[in-house]
């Protein structure tokens, strides 16, 4: 007896295997080139990061570095153009916001109530802002405490720079003012104008004690008073020397010695940032050379990529970048070699001579206008960029084929069942025949 649903079964899926074989090896095709895009895309990526922590805003490729005698008093940092020297520096004072504080009355608390109406005036260096105490009490019952005072000033839209604050010491509360800014130049000043004279009083910044004097950073490159004086409005001195920056931390006592500050080159960290450029360079090709294998080597299997001629755009777009000269100074001269297998090594000792006997500026080099960093970033973004990019393309190009192949898949699915139905017909139909046959025959056998 024929099994018509076992029939039907084997040839509904013998009619669409040869399509759906096709479509299944079309599609793990993809996938893979797909993968192999991606891994490339990401290392061009990481070498992306590379070049833009390099040319960059305030970036430097040449690394330098500074360094006080004594930390505590001054710190220091050098850029690009930063030139090597040493340095007596003295601290004689650093920059200070300026700051009041006045004693409440005795009794006074932070939920004690202010006077209900008049104004408070605020001023830092000629910028004013008043407080309308009966416009601060929002609930308009006529109670506005000293908590509800401060909040009002620290919050008034047209603060122009004081800050307010309630301290409690030995048992006594008292308000303070600060000034945000510091330097010489801003002087908070407080008045206040109510029929209370008790708080007109209190809050005159003519009657409060000063707890810090608004002063500026003052330093002496060389002798204390002999030297050259260096004054600022905060304790940043920026470009005292080119390309440094130094931050005072603490004043030194008349008589005592400045620090001594020494700038030069971090060869070092110069060396380690050229490494990391050739590293993620490298990760670049490893990653194409994985991808793009041809398989004849022994015990290599074929690359997803091995026919894809953008890999090697890539190598050799890349590459030819590093083997031009810019300013008449090759990449090589500075260092960057290629061995016979396509990765890149850097040679810090041979840039560290190009530096001391050559007067090319070595920064114009790596970040000026059209040079080394540019055109390896405008090389990058043919096959990188995130919305024109050559690779994003192949993937976008993939993903359509991919979804084309699954539709396949999908109609070959529906193909299947209308075979399946056709068939399972014919050999229920042929099932019930052979049926009635047999039972004719056995009929005849009885006679």
């Amino acid at each position: 007896m024929v099994d018509a649903v076992s029939m039907a079964t084997q040839l509904a899926a013998w009619e669409v295997y040869p399509f759906e074989t096709r479509a299944q090896t079309q599609l793990s095709e993809l996938s893979g080139k797909r993968s192999a895009l991606s891994g490339i895309n990401s290392a061009l990526g990481s070498f992306d990061t590379a070049l833009s922590s390099l040319s960059g805003y305030n970036k430097s490729v040449i690394k330098n570095s500074a360094s006080s005698s004594d930390d505590d008093f001054l710190t220091a940092t050098a850029g690009a153009k930063a030139q090597a020297g040493n340095y007596q520096i003295f601290v004689e004072q650093l920059a200070q916001h300026h700051q009041l504080a006045t004693k409440l009355p005795a009794g006074t608390t932070q939920d004690s109530f202010v006077p209900a109406s008049g104004t408070l005036t605020l001023d830092l260096n000629g910028s004013s802002f008043t407080v309308d105490l009966a416009a601060a009490d929002s609930e308009g019952n006529g109670e506005l405490s000293y908590q509800d005072l401060v909040t009002a000033i620290n919050t008034d839209p047209d603060n122009s720079g004081v800050s307010a604050s309630l301290v409690i010491s030995n048992g006594e509360i008292q308000m303070l003012f600060s000034g945000d800014e510091m330097g010489a130049a801003n002087t908070v000043s407080i008045s206040s104008n109510t029929a209370d004279t008790v708080f007109d009083t209190a809050m005159d910044s003519s009657n409060m004690t000063e707890l810090l004097k608004n002063q500026d950073a003052i330093a002496w490159l060389g002798g204390e008073d002999t030297g050259l004086k260096l004054q600022n409005s905060d304790n940043e001195l920026e470009g005292v020397f080119s390309g440094v920056d130094i931050t005072l931390k603490k004043a030194q006592q008349t008589g005592e010695v400045g620090e001594t500050l020494t700038i030069g080159a971090d060869q070092e960290g110069t060396n380690e940032v050229m490494k990391g450029l050739v590293d993620k360079y490298n990760k670049i090709i490893s990653t194409i050379d994985k991808y793009s294998a041809n398989g004849n080597a022994e015990g290599e299997s074929r690359g997803a990529l091995a026919s894809d001629p953008t890999t090697r755009s890539i190598k050799n777009s890349l590459r030819g970048v590093f083997q031009q000269s810019f300013n008449g100074v090759t990449m090589a001269e500075l260092g960057f070699e290629f061995s016979r297998d396509g990765t890149l090594s850097f040679d810090g000792d041979k840039f560290e001579e190009f530096q001391t006997s050559s007067t090319a500026d070595v920064e114009e080099i790596f970040r000026g206008e059209g040079m080394f960093l540019s055109q390896l970033q405008g090389k990058l973004d043919v096959y990188h960029d995130s919305s024109s990019g050559t690779i994003k393309n192949q993937i976008e190009s993939i993903d359509l084929q991919k979804s084309r192949a699954n539709d396949k898949l999908e109609s070959l699915d529906r193909k299947y069942e209308n075979y399946y139905a056709r068939y399972l017909k014919q050999y229920t139909s042929l099932t019930t025949l052979q049926t009635q046959m047999d039972n004719i025959s056995s009929m005849f056998t009885q006679y």
